[in-house]
């Protein structure tokens, strides 16, 4: 998987939690990339109704309120399509692994798909951004 998942995730949270107009090259110095890349994972967000965005003072502020918002949702935006695990399909049908490996491998990975989703689907933006903030206050102490 690739890292545009958890670019989303910190683009919300800082979203939430900054007092200042939001654009897209702030986002991109916090999370370390350019504004463009920035502005395609602005665009999967806006397009699912999590964030939106206006020219002027109120820049880029989250639509879907932190406590309602899971991370699944924010997964199936950016992620619209893709199955996290893949199977090959050039396998050789005259071997005998070739020929059964997708089907052993079908149902693991499925399964495997589904609890991810059942376990982001627990996890608010308000929790995340609780368990930031407690990560933080311990490396103080």
């Amino acid at each position: 998987m690739d890292t545009k998942f958890s670019i989303a995730l910190h683009i919300l949270v800082y979203i939430k939690e900054t007092e200042n107009i939001v654009t897209s090259d702030l986002l991109a110095k916090s999370v370390g990339t350019n504004a463009s890349y920035i502005r395609k994972i602005i665009t999967l967000l806006k397009g699912s109704d999590i964030i939106e965005s206006q020219q002027g003072k109120k820049g880029i502020s989250l639509k879907t309120p932190q406590e309602r918002l899971t991370l699944d949702q924010v997964y199936y935006a950016v992620y619209p399509d893709k199955e996290l695990l893949h199977i090959h399909d050039t396998s050789n049908q005259e071997c005998p692994v070739g020929d059964n490996i997708r089907e052993a491998l079908l149902p693991i990975f499925e399964e495997s798909e589904r609890q991810l989703i059942s376990s982001l689907s627990k996890v608010t933006l308000k929790s995340l951004i609780e368990d930031m903030y407690k990560k933080y206050n311990e490396k103080q102490s």
